[in-house]
């Protein structure tokens, strides 16, 4: 297996840092602090770094086409201006109460996917969205505990169920937006934690940042095998992207929470590797 060792990116300790997304158009890396509301970039160029606080939990975003952000809040998804002077929330989807907004993406069609995760332990309330550039929203999965890791490639959806420990895989139908024929892609072995934030390269492999394992796994979903390791001195390892003028920097989050024991976690950290990412997809609308 292939090892490698991720390095201090960011040297500042967010509370639950995940939902990392890379702008190539300005060289910038975007990630939130879920529980101290806030969405945060560094210029990878300038090497400046901004923080945008909001009123609620941020689960997750992705960058819009003509600027700013579409944003999962705990109260539901909100579209917000570049400069922040305009802030909508989407007339749909309604989150239920018990749960806020967690990861979530666009994929390479530019639909926005956000998961929802249960704010009460065992109540199964957590569900999956997407919302479509022209207006339409459908839930996909219900009955979830943490809805978590995406990745597309064509027709297929890879996501993530934290708890499940293993990596689905589903068939998405862009007209009815719909998902069918679920198979398990990747088992996820008890000792690596849970499996959290995930991404795709090049080639199709998954990369899966592993909470409770201080590691992000590279896995080839037609085998399940694990390819590649990526060691990260935080145990609770959350989310992954792909970024740099290369595309060939995995970019990882972490959390601190519960975590006052460990000096690095819920730092930001950065790895060069030998794998190409995909891009991360802007909202068209």
């Amino acid at each position: 297996m292939e090892l490698y060792k991720a390095e201090i990116l960011i040297d500042q300790r967010h509370l639950l840092g995940e939902g990392p997304v890379w702008d190539k158009d300005s060289n910038t890396l975007h990630y939130v602090d879920i529980m101290n509301n806030a969405l945060h970039s560094l210029n990878m160029t300038t090497g400046v770094r901004t923080r945008i606080g909001l009123t609620q939990n941020i689960g997750c975003f992705a960058l819009r086409e003509k600027g700013g952000f579409i944003m999962g809040l705990a109260a539901g998804i909100y579209l917000r201006s570049s400069d922040g002077t305009h802030i909508s929330k989407l007339p749909s989807p309604d989150f239920d109460p018990h749960t806020r907004a967690n990861d979530g993406k666009c994929d390479p069609d530019g639909r926005f996917w956000c998961g929802t995760a249960d704010q009460v332990d065992g109540v199964l309330k957590g569900e999956l969205f997407v919302v479509t550039p022209d207006g339409r929203c459908a839930k996909l999965l219900d009955k979830l505990a943490c809805a978590n890791g995406l990745a597309f490639k064509g027709d297929t959806v890879y996501f993530i169920d934290s708890p499940r420990r293993r990596v689905e895989q589903y068939t998405f139908d862009a007209e009815s937006l719909t998902l069918s024929d679920m198979r398990i892609a990747v088992e996820i072995d008890p000792a690596h934690g849970l499996p959290d934030g995930m991404t795709m390269d090049s080639e199709g492999m998954l990369w899966v940042a592993h909470w409770g394992g201080g590691f992000v796994g590279r896995y080839d979903p037609a085998t399940g095998e694990m390819l590649a390791k990526v060691t990260v001195p935080a145990s609770q390892s959350s989310s992954c992207c792909f970024g740099g003028e290369d595309m060939q920097t995995l970019f990882i989050t972490s959390a601190a929470v519960g975590k006052d024991d460990e000096p690095h976690a819920g730092k930001i950290f950065a790895v060069h590797l030998p794998y190409k990412g995909v891009d991360s997809p802007k909202f068209p609308g």
